[in-house]
């Protein structure tokens, strides 16, 4: 598969200034939202926290995955690589600050399912990428 880089210097730092900003905003309204007491709808859906935590950390994924590839171009990111990190610890970070609020605790399951958001992302940006679909990220694959 022959790859076309599309991206200029200047074109990429933009973006990845960009996604950097995002991915510091989101981890802020991660961090906040683990702040205040859970929503009433938690309580009333069984395993709803589980699915707003992969979701959650989904989007993180994403935006990590492409900070990631802006960085570094290259054809597909491995399951256990850099974003996978970044993503796992701001799941521990989030964890261990929901230890410290009142009405809010800790969770291996929460922080699993956070871990689980993340590798979806990773196998999801993967399988975009193989397709050629990712041309805002600054690589197109000919197929």
């Amino acid at each position: 598969m022959s790859q076309v880089y599309l991206s200029t210097p200047k074109n990429n730092t933009r973006a990845i200034i960009l996604l950097s900003f995002m991915i510091i905003g989101w981890v802020g309204i991660l961090f906040a939202e683990s702040t205040r007491p859970p929503a009433e709808v938690v309580g009333l859906i069984p395993q709803l926290d589980k699915v707003a935590h992969f979701a959650a950390f989904s989007v993180l994924g994403l935006l990590v995955c492409g900070l990631s590839l802006k960085v570094r171009p290259r054809p597909s990111i491995p399951l256990f690589s850099l974003p996978l990190l970044v993503v796992s610890l701001c799941g521990v970070l989030e964890e261990c600050l929901q230890l410290f609020v009142p009405g809010r605790m800790a969770s291996i399951p929460d922080l699993l399912a956070d871990m689980a958001g993340a590798i979806f992302a990773i196998l999801l940006v993967n399988r975009i990428w193989k397709c050629g679909k990712v041309r805002s990220w600054g690589v197109i694959g000919s197929f």
